[in-house]
This record gives C-alpha cells, structure tokens and sequence, in this order.
C-alpha cells in the first residue's frame, strides 16, 4: 500500500430529517447548462463503501435527468462517467444527504460540451487599439474594427462580447444578444461604448483576478494584477444574471467573491476589497493499485468566521488518459476523520482508477461559503473552471463569498 501526504478537510456537522421519499431531479450538463446524456451513470443509499451500504444502481444513459426517490435523512452517492474528450475519460462523483438539497441538483461534466462550434467574425465601432472578442466557447484578438475566428456555440440564445480600449487607453464594451448561430457567419455592427471602472484591493502580494461572466456563459476577463488597488473594467450595459467574479490567492489559501451585476457593491465607481486569512488543510491519503484513494486524519481550518464549512473535492488524474472528481459535504461526511468511496465498483466506472505506475495527480480542496449548499449546487455552472482541478463543483452562477484551501501534489500509482 502506498502512502502520500495529503490535505482534506474534515467537518463535524450532522443532519437529521423525516417523512416519506423527496424526490431529488439531478441533471447533467455541460460547462454552459446544456443537457449531456454520460457514457455510464449510477447511484446508491447508504454510506460508503458498497460493502457497507446498498449496492451501486446503473441509471439509463439514454438520457441527461433522473429522478431519485430519496428520504431527507438519506445519504447518496451518484456518479457518471462523462463523455470522452480526445480519448481521454472524464468522471464525476458526489456525496450528499439529502436535507442538504432542494429539489435540484446539477451536476457538471468538466470538459464535454453538447454542441458544436462555428466560427463566427463581426465588425464593431469605433475602432479599438488592443481588445478582445469573447464567446462562451472562445475568445479571439480584436483590433481595429474587426474580429474573425471566434469560435461560438450552435445553437439560439448565443452571445458575441467585445471589450477594449481605444488609442486614449477608454475603455469599450459592447455585446450581441439572441444570437441563432447556425454556422460559420458574420455578426454586427457591434456598437462599443466607453465603460466606467471598479477600484478591487486585495493584498499585497497576492495573485488577484476580476471578471465578468454574462447570464449567456460567456465569460470576460477584465484584469489580473499582484495584489493592491487596481482599477478594474465596469462594462455596461450587464443584465439581471450577469455576474461579476473576484478572487485574491497567496499560497494555497484563496478568497472568491461573486456579485450580481446589479448588485451596488458593483456599482460604477464602487470599491470592493478582498482578503483571506491563512487556511490550513491536512491528512493522510493511502491506496492499492486497483483502488482508488482512503483519506484518514483529516482536519483543516483558519476561515473567516460566519462562513459555513461546504465540503471539499478531490480530484485524481492519469494525464491524457484519465481524470476522476469526487464532491463530498459536511454532512456525508459527519464526525468522521477518514474518507473512501468505492466509485470503481459501480457499473461503468471500473476505469476510473489509475494505471499501475503511472504518475498521478493528486489534489484536493476545502470550502467555507456564505451560500447554502443547495443553492450552490442548484445554480448554473460557469463556463470556466476557477481554480483547474479544485472548484469545479461550487463554479456556479450564484452570489456568494467563498473562501478555499488548495493543496495539490503528484504520485506515482
């Protein structure tokens, strides 16, 4: 058996509930909410692992929603093995009670996506001396008055965003709403107007990044920066469901807030701050060859008070071959100090675990919020992954403050 260092979380929460069967609807989807039909899909009641509670169940993958019949007091896990990417294999997996949920659940494929792409190339005014166009699928160079090759999704509802600065270093933003792309095709005049700024401080020192994520899953950058106050790109107009995304990172420990476009702590002319305190997670992690990882003495700390401890992830990669992420919440958890689901045994996902000798990645995630679980993991995923590898399952379109400790290292199978 071989043996890693490893940080994870540890949450002693409980939860208790009764009546008869609440159904819980889960949906698959992809990195801009359309539905994905998984190449397996299975469930189970109970704790893990499979010896210890009721056997894996095989979903029909004929489709991309289930309904599952579920008790409030009842712990489950659910688990899909996603499209194939390149040849590579993509799984996800959660462990959940069910008081912790509403009625929906969505969860996320981190690399498939349901449609295809068409490049699309656009005209806008006036002319820009550096800027970018942005899809939800891509973002290409726009100069001048002119931008080719952008990549954008099929289908209707599709956006095309421009962000720049003219020869004056003003800023210009403009956006294509209710676009059908169909094919590859040429969309404007897009008419650009001067945007107002943010003034975002985060630490010295600390790794920091702003953005805006349209209600149409496209996502714009509006600026990186080492710590301090920097003046940050407030496009209008935004439209109820934009959302606007901060975060600061030092090390391992990261802070991430999320706002509503019209929220007035995003106000033209606002000013926003952002810290974390010094997060700590630890552990032990152990495996065999054909198992995948047992964590034991877990603990972790140091988030801000009045955030609630949300769980944490795990992810396991066989690069190019294999990737394998696994949420589980304060509550699955409890009072427990060690951690292992037998995702492997389920029908489908047997090629989940790592091949012999080969060099694993290994990484994990903790997570404190202001948001209830049930709101996080009923809300629309964010086209981009913040932080690869770590928070795919809380990248949602939701309001929320969260704080998160990272830790990631690399083992030999």
């Amino acid at each position: 058996m071989k043996r890693s260092r490893l940080l994870a979380p540890l949450v002693l929460l409980t939860a208790c509930g009764g009546g008869g069967p609440q159904p819980l609807n889960v949906t698959l989807v992809d990195g801009i909410g359309e539905p994905l039909q998984p190449l397996a899909a299975a469930w189970r009641v109970g704790p893990p692992p499979s010896s210890g509670s009721l056997p894996w169940n095989a979903l029909p993958v004929a489709q991309s929603s289930w309904s599952l019949p579920l008790l409030p007091s009842a712990r489950f896990q659910i688990a899909f093995r996603c499209p194939d990417v390149g040849g590579t294999q993509f799984y996800v997996s959660l462990d959940l009670m069910r008081n912790e949920l509403g009625n929906n659940l969505l969860v996320r494929c981190p690399s498939a996506y349901a449609n295809a792409t068409a490049n699309v190339s656009g005209a806008f005014t006036p002319a820009l001396t550096t800027g970018i166009a942005f899809s939800a699928r891509g973002q290409v160079s726009a100069t001048s008055t002119s931008f080719s090759g952008l990549s954008v999704p099929l289908g209707p509802g599709k956006e095309v965003a421009v962000l720049g600065q003219d020869s004056t270093g003003t800023p210009y933003f403009g956006r294509l709403t209710s676009l059908n792309i169909t094919g590859p095709t040429t969309v404007g005049p897009l008419s650009l107007t001067p945007t107002s700024t943010l003034s975002v401080t985060t630490p010295p020192g600390f790794f920091s990044y702003a953005g805006l994520v349209l209600a149409s899953y496209v996502p714009l950058d509006l600026a990186s920066w080492t710590g301090g106050t920097q003046s940050v790109p407030r496009p209008s107009p935004v439209v109820a469901g934009d959302l606007f995304q901060f975060w600061t990172c030092h090390g391992f420990s990261c802070a991430l807030q999320r706002k509503d476009a019209n929220d007035p702590a995003v106000a033209p002319s606002a000013s926003l701050s952002l810290s974390v305190p010094p997060l700590s997670l630890s552990g032990n992690e152990s495996h065999t060859s054909s198992t995948l990882p047992t964590f034991s003495n877990l603990t972790s700390g140091g988030f801000s008070p009045g955030l609630g401890f949300l769980g944490y992830a795990l992810f396991l990669g066989e690069p190019g071959i294999r990737y394998w992420r696994h949420f589980v919440s304060p509550g699955a958890l409890g009072s427990s100090s060690s951690y292992h689901v037998d995702v492997e045994t389920a029908p489908g996902m047997a090629g989940v675990v790592p091949s012999p000798g080969s060099t694993v990645q290994l990484r994990a995630t903790a997570f404190a919020g202001d948001q209830p679980l049930s709101a996080l993991l009923a809300a629309r995923p964010i086209p981009g992954e913040t932080f690869p590898g770590h928070t795919l399952f809380l990248d949602r379109m939701w309001p929320v403050q969260l704080e998160t400790a990272l830790l990631q290292t690399t083992l030999t199978w």
